[in-house]
């Protein structure tokens, strides 16, 4: 059973305010749905497809993409203060959002870089990073407004997807920790 994050106190507050605040600087309403790619352009973010490598690094990309995909989905890259995303464009476009957003939400949470590898060799991992970004990003995709829109307007998970962009997964997800169901009842039942 997987171990639930502990985030510092105000945290998930703050997921839902960026997802308000960057949605409205793109001009859009609080339950439009958010383009990964759009908002990494306006925060001058570039995302790089690991397809761009394929010349440089054919064995390693092709592994990358075709032998073991699930094996690498994103990563931010430093090049001195600029952060650049690299992603496996291998992967289907739902879980390339997902994987953009992820690392779009450690910039935006200006998650400093750790060494890819530790003295053994072996991945570094903070995980406080990851368990914010995970909760960030799905945030970013569906956010408190867009998870009480998709369950006020009746809208199904299906057509939700194809509306938001979204994974099943993380649509799920949202509509549950934004308690969208038993608000939008709790709703209709005062009125």
């Amino acid at each position: 059973m997987p171990v639930k994050a502990k985030f510092r106190r105000g945290f998930k507050k703050e997921a839902s305010a960026y997802s308000r605040e960057f949605r409205a600087e793109l001009g859009l309403k609080p339950h439009d749905p958010l383009c990964p790619w759009q908002l990494a352009e306006h925060l001058a973010i570039p995302i790089v497809p690991l397809s761009e490598f394929q010349h440089k690094i054919p064995d390693e990309v092709r592994y990358l993409t075709e032998k073991d995909p699930k094996s690498f989905s994103a990563i931010t890259v430093f090049y001195g203060t600029q952060r650049i995303i690299v992603h496996n464009d291998a992967h289907s476009p739902l879980r390339q959002a997902s994987n953009v957003s992820h690392e779009l939400s450690h910039g935006i949470l200006q998650h400093q870089p750790d060494e890819v590898f530790n003295e053994c060799g072996c991945r570094n991992f903070n995980q406080e990073y990851e368990d914010e970004a995970n909760w960030l990003a799905p945030a970013l995709l569906i956010s408190e407004e867009a998870a009480l829109h998709i369950v006020k307007t009746g809208m199904t998970i299906d057509e939700a997807v194809e509306y938001y962009r979204a994974s099943k997964e993380v649509i799920n997800m949202r509509i549950n920790v934004t308690g969208a169901r038993k608000r939008i009842s709790s709703l209709w039942r005062a009125s």
